[in-house]
């Protein structure tokens, strides 16, 4: 159980630079495109950038409750990318701290 915590703090962390880099290529569409800081929505971007996953969302959409999913797949990227990195990099090193 310990390493099994362990690891999802790493993950956590890890995924941080990710998390980084989708909100620098937000903010690059943002520059190149007629989108603004608003309309690009978390959906959006995976439309546009990422269409593969619109079928992994659908199926999202049959497990969890759709008014959250609409809701969190509504938020601007630019908002919503940088507060989730820094958000899921603090539980993760909390995590650790904890653990030792």
């Amino acid at each position: 159980m310990f390493s099994i915590i362990k690891a999802v703090a790493l993950i956590l962390i890890w995924s941080t630079p990710i998390q980084i880099f989708i909100f620098f290529w937000g903010f690059w569409i943002i520059i190149e495109t007629e989108h603004t800081f608003y309309s690009l929505t978390n959906f959006k971007f995976i439309e546009l950038k990422l269409n593969l996953l619109i079928t992994f969302i659908d199926w999202l959409y049959t497990w969890f409750w759709g008014p959250y999913l609409d809701f969190i797949l509504s938020l601007p990227l630019l908002l919503h990318q940088p507060i989730k990195a820094i958000i899921s990099t603090v539980i993760g090193f909390w995590i650790l701290k904890k653990l030792d």
